[in-house]
């Protein structure tokens, strides 16, 4: 059984499994219909992926009608709690509750690498103002005040250490979040598989800009790494995920490299978002999501070790929330290893539900070496041309 958000790529899951060797139930939002072979498989609708009492409602329809389910399936991180719950009452083989929730919950994240020593930053639970001053005044410089179960960096506020917290985060509704102390260097992300407990598939990668200063309207990018700092990234990164217990499936963990050494920021146990499933299966072969279901199965994945000397990379322009975009340029003529560019078309208006899918730009980077590739996306991201105007 699979639980769907989506109705783009995303969503074609023909691509992924043969639903006639497979009995496939689905249960999906109205409007995002699984891309599926006629006539095959069991879909129910409901109004809201996100209330897990229908999706269990509508789960309940999909075992009477198709039958025991071997595996349950969700490719939003947003759905991997569902996706536990329908595994439990159903009796079926995965990530339970209490594992997936090592996932989504970062403090429960953060005490488990702490119980495991693994370094990470110190944090609290808080649900009001004056929790976290209590915190920052324990600690010297500044702090991240953070939802437990974000993703993407929504609702990240970082307080420097002479802000005014009330006057900061006087409006904010603080229940259900952390506190941690602000590590400061360059962010890292490490994507890969594990299967039966081995990395199969491991890629570092360096940050160009951030994903919170993306929220806030800073291109982000991204370049694949090597060399020593790259190395340890992946051995703090397996250090990290053999504490969480991560046996099986897809990640996307990030790390800080501060002056000091790297240190773990947080972890989803889901494939990474944005232009990393593109730019992983365009340059190195690797479909991430046609190997997750694989993993699903029980099947053992076919992705190989990224090939060495080829190194990928990204840029993304952030949603001009009340914008419409008037004119914008191409760059694919001009950048060197910029390979694919994805722009929206002039008049495109901008209304502040995007996400990283209605963004002013996406452009993709297969290059020689780190340096090379990333010279590509910072020229590009200097050279980019567009107007807009107020909606």
């Amino acid at each position: 059984m699979i639980i769907n958000r989506y109705s783009d790529d995303f969503a074609d899951y023909g691509k992924y499994l043969d639903h006639l060797r497979h009995t496939v139930s689905y249960v999906t939002v109205a409007g995002h219909v699984p891309m599926i072979p006629e006539g095959a498989g069991h879909v129910e609708t409901v109004a809201d992926v996100s209330d897990a009492d229908s999706v269990l409602v509508a789960a309940g329809l999909c075992h009477r009608a198709a039958g025991r389910f071997d595996a349950v399936l969700a490719l939003s991180e947003f759905d991997l709690l569902t996706a536990a719950q329908v595994r439990e009452k159903f009796g079926c083989a995965g990530m339970d509750t209490a594992a997936t929730l090592l996932f989504r919950d970062k403090a429960r994240m953060k005490a488990a690498l702490a119980e495991s020593g693994v370094r990470s930053p110190r944090f609290a639970t808080v649900e009001s103002v004056p929790e976290v001053t209590a915190f920052a005044a324990a600690l010297s410089g500044p702090v991240v005040v953070k939802p437990r179960s974000g993703a993407a960096s929504a609702g990240c506020v970082v307080l420097a250490e002479d802000d005014d917290a009330t006057e900061v985060l006087g409006g904010l509704d603080l229940t259900d979040h952390e506190v941690e102390e602000y590590v400061e260097g360059p962010i890292w992300h490490v994507d890969g598989l594990r299967y039966e407990g081995e990395d199969v598939f491991t890629l570092p990668s360096r940050y160009l800009n951030t994903c919170l200063g993306f929220t806030q309207g800073q291109w982000l990018g991204s370049v694949v790494q090597d060399g020593p700092a790259a190395e340890r990234a992946k051995a703090l990164a397996a250090e990290a995920l053999d504490a969480l217990r991560l046996t099986d499936g897809p990640y996307h963990l990030e790390l800080i490299e501060h002056r000091d050494g790297f240190v773990f920021l947080e972890v989803g146990a889901r494939v990474g978002g944005g232009e990393i499933p593109f730019t992983v299966r365009d340059v190195y072969g690797v479909d991430l999501f046609a190997e997750w279901v694989r993993i699903a199965l029980g099947e053992r994945p076919s992705a190989v070790p990224a090939a060495p000397g080829v190194y990928a990379g990204f840029l993304m322009f952030p949603e001009p929330v009340g914008h419409r975009l008037v004119a914008r340029s191409s760059m694919t003529d001009g950048i060197p290893h910029l390979y694919a560019e994805q722009l929206p078309d002039p008049g495109r208006a901008f209304t502040g539900d995007g996400g990283y899918e209605e963004i002013l730009g996406r452009f993709r980077y297969r290059g020689p070496s780190p340096r090379a590739v990333e010279q590509a996306v910072t020229r590009t991201a200097a050279e980019y041309a567009y107007e807009l105007e107020a909606l």
